[in-house]
């Protein structure tokens, strides 16, 4: 698994599940020291050399990842050339019968470019998830419609939200929110203060690592060459 953000001499670890905040731990055994999540094609948002880069696992039916929304929007604010806003898909079937459904809508707007306006709309508007909900989403987003709900029954984006469950459960995820800031791991709906505190050491331990910028995540994050 991975390292966890310690918070007042106690570490945060997964619930399983849609988690409205942290549960505890005080173990660290057999965790490396970083969680390596590679960008691929992923939606970003945030310039790609920045110092920081935070992986969201993230799930469209759970309230608490919505809850989250407003914080995120607030640190992009914060840092916009040293923060990079990466999206995972980790729809919790389980517990969340329209996440997967809702994944899919936003993939396939995100074959038009339009993944960030719907991502946005489908959070703003939870408690409408079903079909005419998410195609109302979608004709606000501005997808072509047509080629949209054409995408819906095709296979690459039920497969890249696949590979994207698969990426997590590699890691440890199992609830929702997920951070990972530049490999440390935060769970739950946490606050700005927590979030901002992580990102500040990050960027700080970044900028005095002699990496360049462009380069940092790839290199010392990912181990790369």
């Amino acid at each position: 698994m991975q390292r966890w953000r310690p918070i007042v001499g106690v570490l945060i670890t997964a619930l399983a599940g849609c988690s409205s905040s942290p549960a505890l731990t005080d173990s660290l055994a057999g965790q490396p020291a970083v969680a390596k999540v590679p960008i691929g094609p992923s939606p970003v948002r945030g310039p790609s050399d920045a110092w920081v880069t935070m992986v969201e696992f993230g799930d469209f039916e759970c309230p608490y990842c919505g809850q989250e929304e407003p914080i995120i929007e607030s640190l992009l604010q914060a840092y916009p050339s040293d923060l990079r806003l990466v999206f995972k898909n980790f729809p919790l079937t389980d517990i969340h019968p329209d996440a997967q459904a809702a994944a899919i809508a936003a993939e396939c707007a995100g074959e038009q470019g339009d993944f960030w306006p719907m991502h946005d709309l489908i959070y703003a508007n939870q408690a409408a998830l079903g079909s005419q909900g998410l195609q109302a989403d979608a004709q606000q987003a501005g997808v072509d419609l047509t080629s949209w709900q054409a995408c819906l029954t095709t296979e690459g984006p039920a497969g890249a939200i696949a590979a994207d469950v698969a990426l997590g459960l590699s890691i440890g995820v199992s609830a929702t929110p997920t951070f990972v800031i530049n490999g440390e791991v935060v769970v739950g709906a946490v606050s700005l203060a927590v979030l901002q505190g992580v990102i500040e050491e990050r960027r700080a331990a970044a900028q005095q690592s002699g990496v360049s910028r462009a380069r940092y995540y790839d290199q010392v994050i990912l181990g790369g060459p």
